[in-house]
């Protein structure tokens, strides 16, 4: 499971995902990034989002409030999108393109009003958005895994293959030094977000 090439067998079977996780997530925020994204639905998921950045504001240790709040959401997030893979992989896909277009619809606003998008990038979202997108996109990749193995699985006990279960054992073994790893991402996406992000938006 922790082996080197334990891991790297991982790796190999889940890179195609990981890299049509970062496809869907860019797909998504050209979507949201044009006159025809969903804006009802976008603004919908802000709300969501405003009233933490309120709730944050509120406390009276607002960088730790920050910490604590975004690493539970985003922990609760990759593990439920993880487990929700098993339903065809479908909640992966929604989950990265819903996000893209978040993301594709703010920068799009903050361009209209004239703001320099591109040091929004660099100061608000690349700091930290380096560690919780590769752990997004790594919990992503899983999850669909988890749902193309898990069909194989049913398909080829269906038709009486005797392995037919090993791509779906390979990937539940995997998911396990995996989850580590997007933990540690996401702990470290973080702190830098609730520090280095904040004082730099300040």
């Amino acid at each position: 499971m922790f082996s080197r090439q334990g891991l790297l067998m991982t790796w190999r079977e889940i890179r195609p995902y990981f890299i049509f996780s970062i496809i869907l997530f860019f797909a998504g925020m050209v979507i949201g990034g044009t006159p025809n994204a969903p804006q009802e639905f976008v603004e919908q998921q802000l709300k969501g989002i405003e009233a933490i950045a309120r709730d944050i504001d509120k406390s009276s240790n607002p960088e730790l409030t920050a910490f604590y709040r975004i690493t539970l959401n985003n922990v609760f997030n990759v593990i439920m999108v993880m487990g929700l893979g098993l339903i065809a992989g479908i909640m992966p896909i929604v989950m990265l393109v819903s996000n893209g277009m978040i993301m594709g619809y703010l920068l799009n606003e903050y361009a209209v009003k004239g703001e320099n998008v591109f040091m929004l990038v660099v100061k608000g979202i690349l700091p930290h958005g380096i560690f919780e997108l590769s752990a997004v996109f790594l919990a992503c990749a899983f999850g669909m895994r988890f749902g193309v193995s898990l069909f194989k699985g049913i398909v080829g006990s269906a038709l009486g293959k005797s392995q037919a279960w090993q791509p779906f054992v390979r990937t539940a073994t995997g998911s396990v030094p995996a989850i580590i790893l997007i933990v540690v991402f996401l702990l470290v996406g973080a702190v830098v977000e609730s520090t280095v992000t904040l004082w730099l938006m300040s």
